[in-house]
């Protein structure tokens, strides 16, 4: 989004459908309005400036591609009209014309034929001291690398390559994901110098003529975390400029410094909750433990652990393994084996506890259509002595009756749960054991199944009976499940949390909805139990055995819940007292009932002591963060 510099109730956001246009303040918007006639094409808006020129205001909006195609999104190859175009903003409206500014740049750009444009994914800054030059990082609609890095000096009427991959001096820093991290910023006082995100953070003082990088993530460089995405310089300054990663945020008080490598970057994340949580869960009985300990995977951040030892303030987890931290959960009798996951079903286990040596455990899954970020439970209520029981979702259920100790006693125990509409995004999203039943399981897949699973845990492959419970979509809407869940002691009543929203789905709106079987499920029905939740994503749903009429929903505008699921039209309150308002990934409750854990995609983890019968009043109860320092 930018704001008009001569009037500031003129706003213009860049989507993926091209822009809207406000001019009064965000009150009303006009669009979505197109930098070119190719309505066949992407209309990505990756970059967008804006410039008073004296007499009215520049508006430069770069057309880019971030993705590449899939099944679930077919046109991202779609990318004939991206480049680069410029108007000016209108009184009312959307503007009336807009220019391709195309001088300089590869044949085919902005042609509207995807077949001749190379041009992926491209960002733009200005420098502050002279906004005639723009810069434009680029990356490749092939390689999905970086293309190259233009420069204009005329505000954008002519452009030159600059640099391209061979360009970029120092440890190698460019890999084939330009699509995800890019960015660039200009020294504030010289429009010479140039900063430029990729996996890496490169510096250039030639105008873009060549790059060194100054962070060299995976050659053990100056410990700042891989993967960059946003830059801003402070107060005008060219030495203090803020860096933006899947680290976290860092700062370099010394940009400008002559010798590249005496740039030094500060970690300004131990007094920030900014972790990136997926899932994760906690010990038993986590309340009244003298020890309580907690266990979570984080987006490109591994997985960490910490045990709590009495000591007051703030803790530091210690992370255990590496990569994209993913499933996370703890076997909770013993209390010794400590499962993690990295990205595409790498599953680790520690059988002496937190700070063990995690060995694999991953079953024989890997041929298996499957998520990213697979998902995986163990069964932690009612067993003795220790909890064996674990499931994992690939597009089929596997299981194991021996903690997956040895990784050979994971088996198929379900057919293909999926409608294989969305390729290789066909997996099961979610699955979960019935609270007070190991021997049935409930499991949701990304393209809108639901399945009951009966006779789970015998430990002999394909030996359990699965049920589609999904009704042809006629009730459930056909949107991606998130997540499922069962009521504590009627484990054929179960939940379902949907992505999507209710445009996609007219006929059947809504986020959370609950099924009731019979006893093998032969007959079922649906019911939206929505109620007044906001339309966007739930992605996580739990039911709190203690009261099993109260319900915790997981969006992504934070936690809400309801004291009564069993009305028609469930009330739903958004829970905010010591939960800040941001998407919540994952929810968990300890064995022995005594706490809600919940994870958020941005703000680290957070506890609450579940209330019991009666209900204690929510405004005296408030959650608290149990991850302070990552």
């Amino acid at each position: 989004m930018r704001v008009d510099p001569r009037n500031s109730d003129n706003l213009v956001v860049g989507t993926k459908t091209g822009l809207f246009f406000s001019y009064n303040a965000g009150t009303d918007w006009t669009g979505p309005c197109l930098t070119n006639s190719f309505t066949s094409q992407r209309q990505d808006v990756t970059g967008l400036l804006t410039s008073d020129n004296g007499s009215s205001t520049d508006i430069h909006v770069a057309i880019g591609t971030r993705g590449f195609n899939t099944t679930v999104q077919p046109d991202l190859d779609q990318n004939g009209a991206n480049g680069m175009y410029h108007t000016t903003f209108p009184a009312s409206g959307c503007p009336a014309s807009w220019t391709l500014q195309n001088n300089g740049w590869p044949a085919g750009t902005g042609s509207g034929n995807a077949t001749t444009n190379i041009l992926g994914r491209i960002d733009i800054a200005m420098s502050p001291s002279n906004p005639d030059v723009i810069y434009a990082e680029v990356g490749s609609i092939t390689t999905f690398g970086l293309l190259g890095v233009w420069r204009t000096t005329d505000g954008g009427a002519t452009w030159e390559q600059r640099a391209d991959v061979n360009d970029l001096t120092g440890c190698f820093g460019d890999w084939s994901q330009n699509w995800y991290d890019q960015g660039l910023a200009v020294d504030p006082n010289n429009p010479d110098n140039v900063f430029m995100s990729t996996v890496d953070l490169f510096r250039s003082t030639n105008g873009g003529d060549t790059f060194v990088n100054l962070t060299c993530g995976y050659a053990g460089g100056n410990d700042v975390h891989v993967d960059h995405h946003a830059l801003a310089f402070v107060d005008a300054s060219s030495d203090t400029l803020l860096v933006g990663s899947d680290g976290g945020v860092y700062v370099t008080l010394n940009a400008d410094a002559a010798d590249p490598d005496a740039v030094a970057f500060t970690n300004l994340n131990e007094s920030l909750s900014t972790i990136e949580f997926y899932s994760g869960d906690i010990t038993a009985n986590f309340a009244t433990s003298a020890n309580p300990g907690i266990n979570a995977g984080a987006q490109d951040n591994g997985s960490s652990v910490y045990v709590w030892n009495g000591a007051v303030g703030p803790a530091e987890w210690q992370m255990t393994t590496g990569g994209d931290g993913m499933f996370a959960r703890i076997e909770p009798v013993q209390g010794l084996r400590w499962y993690q996951e990295s990205q595409n079903g790498g599953l680790k286990v520690s059988t002496t506890g937190p700070f063990g040596t995690y060995v694999g455990a991953a079953g024989a899954w890997f041929g298996d259509t499957l998520s990213f970020i697979l998902p995986y439970e163990i069964y932690k209520y009612n067993c003795i002595g220790i909890c064996n029981h674990m499931i994992a979702g690939t597009n089929r259920v596997w299981e194991t009756i021996q903690g997956a100790v040895p990784t050979s006693s994971w088996h198929a125990n379900s057919p293909n749960l999926t409608k294989n509409t969305l390729g290789n995004r066909s997996f099961i999203q979610q699955l979960s054991y019935a609270v007070s039943d190991a021997t049935i399981a409930i499991a949701g897949t990304l393209d809108g199944n639901v399945w009951y699973g009966f006779e789970m845990g015998q430990g002999v492959a394909n030996s359990a009976t699965w049920v589609n419970v999904t009704g042809s979509n006629t009730v459930l809407p056909n949107r991606p499940i998130m997540d499922v869940a069962t009521h504590p002691f009627i484990p054929t009543t179960g939940y379902a949390s949907l992505g999507g929203f209710d445009e996609n789905t007219p006929s059947t709106p809504g986020h959370v909805y609950q099924v009731v079987c019979n006893a093998d499920c032969s007959s079922f029905n649906w019911t939206n139990k929505s109620g007044n939740l906001p339309n966007v994503p739930i992605n996580s749903i739990i039911v709190n055995p203690r009261i099993p009429t109260q319900v915790f929903a997981g969006s992504d505008w934070g936690l809400y819940y309801t004291d009564d699921i069993t009305v028609a039209n469930p009330v739903w309150v958004h829970f905010t007292d010591g939960l800040p308002n941001v998407m919540i990934w994952d929810m968990a409750i300890d064995r022995g009932f005594t706490t809600l854990a919940v994870f958020t995609r941005s703000r680290g983890a957070y506890a609450w002591p579940l209330p019991g019968d009666p209900v204690a009043p929510f405004e005296n109860m408030h959650f608290l963060p149990i991850v302070v320092r990552q």
